[in-house]
């Protein structure tokens, strides 16, 4: 009832067409508003773009003007005043520069990354700490008096400085290198050292210590250092230890880029801590004011974050963390040293550290003694740190004798003697070149040599000597009985100089070696003297084809056209059979020669020196009884390589294709061709019975197949089972053969040709 009432009102209200439009209108507005939503958020987005870069040079001009502010209160405290001296403030300002200029950088480029922006407020922190001392020295000791404030400006002096060791010690840990925290554990840590960052500068703004009595803080007086050291140092210093995990365990999952990152990023925290120590011993001894030029230190590690974020590729970072980590050992020694000596001492005999020369002189007598032997030490762990635990010259020999009996083919055997020489001198590079013939052939390499770049081989000019190789720090000569089979050459990173350990291990693996070279090289001989077999083989099958073409079937020809104007030339009373036994001579003359056209073509196609490999295998597929579906990459239908790669593919695909017709019956066999990094493979496949591999002997064909690819450093695979049909696969090096010239290089996805679409041969 009610639902007819409805109906009947509805059905008497007049359509009003102003509701219509609105109703047009706002879905209209909907419209604009959702293709308009992109460009909103591009221009929020060139906003906040907009915003940071403003920011980020806000940040830089605030710091540089405090700086300058910092170093003006230096020159006019001068080098006396409240034992403090121009070198502190000075290096306080510099410092704050470098971070805030880096921080800039990195913000520029990359206003996303917190990192940069953490650079830029730890540089604020940094100045206002250096300007807040400056100024209270200057108005309490310089000119008593002469500026307002000077209880407030020592104050902040004591507690901004959190704001910048605080978040280099675990905030930059944890977000280094792209900003992101990788777990819900350092997420966490994450908000525990945000928190212990607000509880020390709250903590050490209001408690008061002896260290400091003219600070002013009205709120808590009596607690002490106690508190201080107790509550936000201990936990600054267990959540600084898991920022340092977190790098730790992020460095050894990472790879590359990011990896290389870490280690830059590693010897700003060892320059860091240099820094800090500096800062701590003048803290506690207050020594002579030079030490206070090391805080210079503390520059150069916001630099190597800037190098590590952007110019990480550029220098090689090892031979740096090396150095730094000696240097680092080393001035942590002489700090040692001095505060053990001069403060340690003085204190329990009762003179002042700088009362007089005896114990600055006793002290610089110590650590000059020691300096040597903390200096090697420091180079030994520099190097487990950098380059891992090297093996002794015993152990790599005892390992490499060991895989010398182990390994399959020598093949496997060089590239494991290039590892263990590389591993055992920390080398930057281990080469091994072989003797054959007139040259020396690069065989093994570490690091690898890409397939896509091989290195050329070295002329001997003189015979039983060695070319000049000008990139190797050591090399050593591979003899047998005065013979030359080959050399070793090593190359040290720059800054790790050669040492007479790594020379006498490289010689002693010549020594040992020598037998694995005369295998190479024998081997090498062999594939070469294979080579020129089969390059032999397919010049005879070149001139063959070359005599059939311009012999016999020119003779054909001719014979053809004398016959067919013999025909012509008959009269009308020629008998039937005549004219019968001519047509009859002419049609087998035509099935003689397409017979010996066919021979010639199985002998040497012409279209394959012609228009290349994918056309004459696409003119040979669609021949076949069963027309093979050919799949290759785009770039290579007009591509061409080395006569050599297009000749041993080639046939070894017809060898294939042959098989696969013969086994699979009417299933059409596929042909794939692929090009990838300087490697050109291919594979025939069939849905034939198969056979078990471990039990069939190859055939003839096989082995010629496996002959041909090997002897151009080629490998060929059969993969096949019963009930499962065959996958003939195979790949050739391209970029070893060189004489290959290209319409198209670039090798996109796969492409299925039909076999119909080529050209024919002659």
């Amino acid at each position: 009832m009610r639902a007819g009432t409805r109906g009947a009102r509805q059905a008497r209200t007049p359509d009003r067409p102003g509701r219509r439009l609105r109703t047009l209108n706002r879905a209209a507005r909907q419209v604009r508003t959702l293709e308009r939503a992109p460009e909103r958020v591009a221009r929020q987005v060139r906003i906040l773009e907009r915003v940071a870069r403003r920011a980020a040079h806000l940040l830089w001009l605030g710091t540089v003007v405090l700086a300058s502010a910092n170093f003006l209160f230096a020159v006019l405290n001068g080098t006396d005043a409240a034992g403090f001296g121009m070198a502190y403030p000075i290096g306080i300002s510099v410092m704050s520069v470098a971070f805030s200029a880096v921080g800039a950088v990195v913000s520029l480029r990359l206003p996303a990354n917190p990192i940069g922006w953490l650079l830029s407020c730890i540089g604020v922190a940094i100045v206002v700490t250096g300007l807040s001392q400056s100024y209270a020295v200057y108005t309490t000791f310089t000119r008593p008096g002469a500026l307002p404030g000077a209880e407030v400006a020592s104050w902040a002096g004591t507690w901004v400085w959190i704001f910048a060791v605080f978040p280099s010690g675990t905030l930059l840990p944890l977000l280094f290198p792209d900003g992101r925290l990788r777990s819900r554990l350092w997420r966490a840590v994450a908000w525990l050292a945000a928190a212990d960052l607000a509880a020390a500068a709250v903590c050490y703004a209001i408690v008061s210590t002896d260290r400091h009595p003219r600070t002013f803080r009205p709120m808590i007086d009596g607690l002490g250092d106690v508190l201080l050291i107790t509550v936000p140092g201990g936990a600054f210093g267990l959540l600084a230890v898991l920022a340092a995990a977190s790098s730790v365990a992020r460095y050894r999952r990472a790879h590359g880029d990011e990896r290389q990152q870490l280690k830059w990023f590693g010897a700003s925290i060892a320059l860091g801590a240099t820094s800090v120590t500096v800062q701590l011993v003048r803290l506690v001894a207050q020594p002579d004011p030079w030490l206070n030029a090391l805080l210079v230190l503390g520059s150069c590690t916001p630099i190597a974050i800037g190098f590590a974020i952007s110019k990480h590729r550029l220098y090689d970072i090892d031979a740096v963390l090396r150095r730094t980590i000696v240097y680092a050992t080393l001035a942590a020694f002489i700090t040692a040293v001095y505060v053990a000596v001069v403060a340690g001492i003085g204190s329990a005999i009762g003179t002042r550290a700088d009362g007089g020369p005896l114990l600055p002189l006793l002290a610089t007598a110590i650590a000059a003694l020691g300096f040597g032997g903390v200096r090697t030490r420091a180079k030994h762990l520099a190097d487990r740190l950098v380059h891992g635990v090297k093996a002794t010259p015993y152990e790599t020999l005892s390992h490499l004798s060991e895989r010398l009996a182990s390994a399959a083919s020598i093949d496997e055997f060089l590239p494991s003697l290039t590892r263990a020489l590389a591993d055992a001198t920390g080398a930057s590079r281990a080469e091994v070149w072989v003797k054959v013939g007139d040259h020396l052939h690069l065989a093994a390499a570490h690091p690898p040599v890409s397939a896509a770049h091989p290195a050329e081989p070295l002329i001997l000019d003189k015979p039983g000597s060695l070319p000049p190789f000008e990139w190797a720090d050591a090399t050593a000569a591979v003899r047998d009985r005065g013979e030359l089979l080959g050399a070793i050459t090593l190359a040290k990173p720059p800054g790790d100089p050669l040492t007479e350990r790594d020379a006498a291990l490289t010689a002693d693996l010549a020594a040992h070696a020598t037998i694995a070279f005369r295998d190479v090289a024998r081997t090498a001989e062999l594939r070469e003297s294979r080579k020129r077999l089969v390059t032999a083989q397919d010049s005879e099958r070149r001139r063959l084809e070359r005599d059939l073409h311009d012999g016999a079937q020119q003779h054909l020809l001719a014979i053809a056209t004398k016959v067919s104007l013999a025909s012509h030339l008959l009269d009308d009373g020629t008998p039937p059979e005549t004219r019968a036994l001519l047509d009859e001579l002419g049609h087998d003359i035509g099935t003689a020669l397409e017979t010996l056209r066919d021979l010639a073509r199985g002998i040497f196609p012409a279209v394959l020196a012609d228009q290349g490999l994918v056309r004459a295998l696409q003119a040979h597929a669609g021949r076949l009884p069963v027309p093979a579906e050919l799949t290759v990459t785009p770039g290579l239908v007009a591509q061409r390589f080395a006569p050599e790669v297009e000749m041993a593919v080639y046939f070894c695909c017809l060898e294939a294709l042959q098989n696969a017709t013969k086994h699979a019956g009417t299933h059409a066999p596929r042909l794939k061709l692929t090009c990838d990094d300087g490697t050109l493979e291919f594979s025939v496949s069939d849905d034939g019975p198969g056979f078990d591999t471990r039990r069939a002997t190859p055939g003839t064909g096989l082995r010629n197949m496996r002959d041909r690819l090997e002897a151009i450093d080629g490998r060929l695979e059969i993969r096949s089972a019963p009930e499962a049909g065959t996958t003939v696969w195979g790949r050739v090096p391209t970029a070893a053969h060189a004489s290959h010239v290209s319409l198209n290089d670039e090798c996109a996805e796969p492409t299925a040709l039909r076999s119909s679409d080529g050209p024919t041969d002659r």
